[in-house]
């Protein structure tokens, strides 16, 4: 190996170029020796860090703790000898008696037994000082007395500094202060150690306060962090010498090894280096070796396996997008339009999923006044169920059309396809609408039960009469549910996939959520195709995950009859609302008969009473008209219902034009009515058109 790499990054020589390999090799810019070796660096020395200073605390703490337990037993042995009176005599008067002299050679005493004391002396603090009353270095005067002895002479008043004028507040109020340690300029280290001297009142008389000097200590303390640290640094060196020689050996070289063979192995030419790599010990390397082995074998599988696997996804696609375009394809087309008489008011949309699934709606006639729908969903995406789906909407097709009623060919159906299919069932809702009167028959095989709004009232879930679907048991009678519908009302029917679709704390769109929107206004009022749109769009944002959403089916149906004797209009609140509500009344009025002058009084009568409504609503809300022709009363009776604010609009004008408008229609109408309700107000006018006689006439004339 050169002598430029060490012996301890983990790294062989790198190829020369156009070597095989040469291209990988050159990409390692920091091998894993390299990472390891800086990895134990870093360890050893923060593990050595921490120990040091662990130690040198631990060290630090104890000798403190001795010296502060000698200075803390030196002031309360010489505080427990003092008069707080005295010291409060001698503060005052400077003045010295025999009690004083004797106190002064006890403090000298005590600081010749101590050993470890350097300085003894009692302090009142005042200001931001202290004054000398007592001092174990304290020299008597010429005068024979300690008041003009030198530096701490009784009364001496010095400043305190550092650690002193920090705790002054608590030495001004008498408190417990702790050892201040320190450097003095003129005496170096030193601990002060200190207690309060109080009177009975908890007042404070003075302070005792002893000096030890902690300058040999401070030294100690240095060597011992120079000794620990060079000790630890040396343990330190040896043991990432001895660390890194074994994981060189043991861990770096064998994976040395493996990346050659790794990087020698080119699409299986050189399948022999791995044979070459020989890792005796018993350990997880020796596993990954043998690992590597098996691994060129499971290559040649896998390979073998991704093909195949390519071969069924293609040919997997192939069969969904064929049951995708079948799918599509049974979508019902445009139902031929009624003999005198509004088209069937139905819609449905699709809403594929991440993936296919077979879910399905359809429309078609029986009869020129028979509707029948159907909604549905069969469990999984594969082309067999797609066909499926399709034989079973044309056998219920058929038997329908045969002339059964809906409980005989459900039943039929029902045992057609248990025959046809022991595996598959079809869960769907069949429903039959007899446009004539109203009345509407379904049976639910499986699926969930439609929501119904009675006029322009607010959508609730119908009674549940769930059965078994068609073809999973043979033995099924089914019942119908039969109610009738009218002008106006409407329907919604969906599939399980929208019940299926949660937010992000679990609850489905289809309980609660999906009658909620469709009670929106903006739902409520639309036309059928904008409210299946405006549920799509509610259901895709109620979702956690957009990708969660699977396929689903919606329908929704409203019950139109149109006839001369009564119809109905859903009008937008804007200007073009007026247009729409002519074009209605224009329509009904011929087909009662009812031309010139007479259609021409109510078309300006409607136009007036249109615009007064509009002045009391929102201009995004929407109204329905309603038109009755009683036969032979010569009557015309015009409802606008919508949401007007619990205003008569007759009442609640605003301008000439309008109280005009209203007087007008008062006069020439045999009757207006008002109605407030909670969800819409509803205004009705009466108009005459022709004396009874004539109304006559005109309807034996139609």
């Amino acid at each position: 190996m050169p002598a430029s790499i060490p012996w301890w990054c983990g790294c062989e020589p790198q190829g020369q170029p156009g070597g095989g390999g040469t291209d990988l090799k050159r990409k390692i810019r920091f091998t894993l020796g390299k990472k390891i070796v800086v990895m134990i660096l870093a360890m050893s020395v923060i593990l050595s860090a921490t120990a040091l200073f662990v130690s040198y605390r631990t060290y630090q703490g104890r000798v403190m703790s001795f010296y502060k337990e000698i200075g803390s037993s030196v002031v309360r042995t010489l505080a427990s000898q003092l008069d707080p009176d005295k010291l409060d005599y001698y503060y005052e008067t400077l003045e010295m008696d025999d009690a004083y002299y004797e106190t002064q050679k006890f403090i000298a005493d005590l600081v010749e037994s101590s050993g470890n004391v350097e300085y003894l002396y009692v302090v009142r603090p005042h200001g931001v000082g202290v004054t000398f009353l007592f001092d174990s270095d304290m020299e008597m005067g010429e005068n024979g007395d300690y008041t003009s002895g030198g530096y701490c002479a009784l009364g001496t008043y010095v400043e305190l500094l550092g650690g002193f004028a920090e705790n002054l507040d608590r030495l001004l109020a008498g408190q417990e202060v702790e050892p201040i340690v320190q450097q003095d300029p003129s005496y170096g280290w030193l601990m002060t150690a200190m207690v309060p001297v109080l009177h009975d009142d908890g007042t404070m008389a003075g302070y005792v306060m002893a000096d030890i000097s902690m300058n040999e200590v401070m030294q100690e303390q240095r060597n011992f962090l120079l000794y620990t640290g060079g000790l630890l640094a040396a343990l330190t060196l040896v043991f990432v010498v001895v660390y890194l020689i074994l994981i060189r050996r043991n861990f770096i070289r064998p994976i040395q090894q493996l990346t050659d063979a790794a990087q020698g192995y080119e699409g299986g030419e050189s399948r022999k280096a791995f044979s070459a790599v020989k890792i005796k010990s018993h350990d997880e390397l020796r596993t990954l070796s043998d690992a590597f082995r098996m691994m060129l074998v499971e290559i040649d599988l896998n390979n073998m396996e991704q093909k195949e696997l390519a071969v069924r996804e293609q040919r997997l696609d192939s069969e969904l997008e064929l049951a995708n375009e079948l799918s599509l394809s049974m979508l019902p087309k445009e139902l031929p339009r009624r003999e005198g008489g509004y088209p069937f008011a139905i819609r449905g949309r699709l809403h594929q999923g991440r993936e296919f699934s077979c879910c399905f709606y359809d429309y078609f006639l029986l009869g020129p006044d028979r509707l029948c729908l159907m909604v549905g969903e069969v469990p999984g995406g594969e082309l067999s169920r797609a066909l499926y789906t399709v034989m079973a909407q044309a056998t219920i097709k058929s038997q329908l059309r045969t002339g059964q009623s809906l409980k005989e060919a459900m039943t039929s159906a029902n045992r057609q396809l248990y025959e046809m299919s022991d595996r598959m069932s079809f869960p769907v809702l069949v429903g039959v609408l007899d446009g004539t009167t109203g009345t509407f028959s379904c049976i639910s095989a499986g699926q969930r039960p439609p929501l119904l709004m009675r006029g322009q009232d607010r959508y609730e879930w119908m009674k549940d009469l769930s059965y078994a679907p068609l073809g999973e048991s043979e033995n099924v009678v089914y019942q119908e549910l039969q109610l009738e519908l009218r002008q106006g009302d409407r329907m919604f029917f969906h599939t399980d996939g929208l019940d299926d679709i949660q937010d992000g704390e679990g609850r489905p769109f289809g309980q609660e959520q999906l009658r909620l929107t469709l009670n929106e206004p903006g739902s409520r009022q639309a036309e059928l195709e904008e409210q299946l749109r405006y549920v799509t769009d509610a259901a895709g944002a109620y979702a956690d995950r957009v990708g969660q959403i699977s396929g689903y089916a919606v329908l929704a149906l409203e019950y139109r009859r149109r006839d001369r004797a009564q119809a109905h209009c859903v009008l937008s609140a804007g200007a073009e609302g007026g247009g729409e509500l002519m074009e209605f009344l224009r329509g009904q009025m011929e087909a009662n008969h009812i031309t010139g002058r007479r259609q021409a009084r109510l078309m300006v009568v409607a136009d007036e009473l249109f615009a007064l409504c509009r002045a009391q609503s929102e201009p995004d809300s929407r109204f329905l008209a309603e038109c009755a022709v009683p036969p032979g009363e010569g009557l015309v009776i015009l409802r606008l219902k919508g949401s007007m604010g619990g205003r008569h609009p007759l009442d609640h004008t605003e301008g000439e034009a309008a109280e005009h408008a209203a007087e007008f229609i008062r006069r020439t109408c045999e009757q207006v009515l008002f109605e407030h309700g909670s969800d819409m107000d509803t205004v009705t006018v009466v108009k005459r058109i022709a004396g009874k006689q004539e109304a006559e006439e005109g309807e034996c004339s139609g």
